[in-house]
């Protein structure tokens, strides 16, 4: 009796080692194939116990060889994950998000690191974890031609700049109403700081971002800009 139950754990030993055993050919799954047949032999020649250690040697290795399939599927993910978050990362910065999106970009920059710093530490589900995090801070972040920063007043004939007219204009506001912002932003460099409609030909006037949009440069005459708040 004795015989047939250490026979039957042995028999399972070697069934459950070759049930796990993955195809990738590496050390742990060499020696485990190796052990297994010495334990069918041993099993065969009636030497149980060796069988059964032989067995258990062979199912820890199948278990080993698992361990470091999964290892190296997760280390292979990690990386393809943080390669996609530099790519995405390269391009928010080719479109001046750190401008933009200031915070948004931050926190992508900040996974970034994060998940660079956990594959080095091999913990490779957590790089790849940090680097779908630096795509989601960056899933806002949209490629649009830029607005002028600055804008020089001009010298006319007739209808003189003024900060109502500035603001109208369709690459800086679109609505004079909203020339108040254009005052409280160059105040200071005003002649007369208490005197909104005291501007002179060939200031130059910042143009503070209303919407996160994208703005960039000085106006240059002649230069096709998009319509402020009209989607291109």
């Amino acid at each position: 009796m004795k015989k047939t139950i250490i026979a039957f754990i042995v028999l399972a030993f070697i069934v459950t080692a070759a049930q796990a055993q993955s195809l990738v050919d590496n050390t742990y799954y060499r020696k485990s194939l190796q052990l297994e047949a010495a334990a069918r032999v041993a099993f065969d020649e009636g030497e149980y116990d060796e069988a059964a250690d032989l067995a258990a040697q062979a199912q820890e290795n199948a278990r080993l060889s698992d361990e470091y399939v999964a290892m190296i599927l997760s280390m292979r993910t990690a990386r393809k994950a943080i390669d996609s978050a530099q790519a995405r990362y390269d391009w928010a910065t080719g479109v001046r998000a750190q401008i933009r999106f200031p915070e948004d970009y931050a926190g992508a920059t900040a996974s970034l690191a994060a998940a660079r710093a956990a594959f080095t530490a091999e913990r490779y589900d957590d790089a790849t974890t940090h680097a779908y995090t630096v795509d989601a801070y960056l899933a806002a972040v949209t490629d649009e031609q830029a607005l002028p920063a600055y804008f020089v007043v001009r010298e006319l004939e007739k209808n003189t700049d003024c900060l109502w007219r500035i603001a109208g204009l369709p690459f800086i506001y679109n609505d004079p109403l909203k020339w108040p912002l254009l005052y409280q932003a160059n105040k200071k460099a005003l002649p007369n700081p208490a005197n909104p409609d005291l501007i002179l030909p060939g200031m130059t006037l910042s143009i503070p971002p209303l919407a996160n949009e994208l703005r960039d440069g000085v106006w240059i005459d002649g230069e096709k800009y998009p319509t402020f708040g009209i989607a291109e």
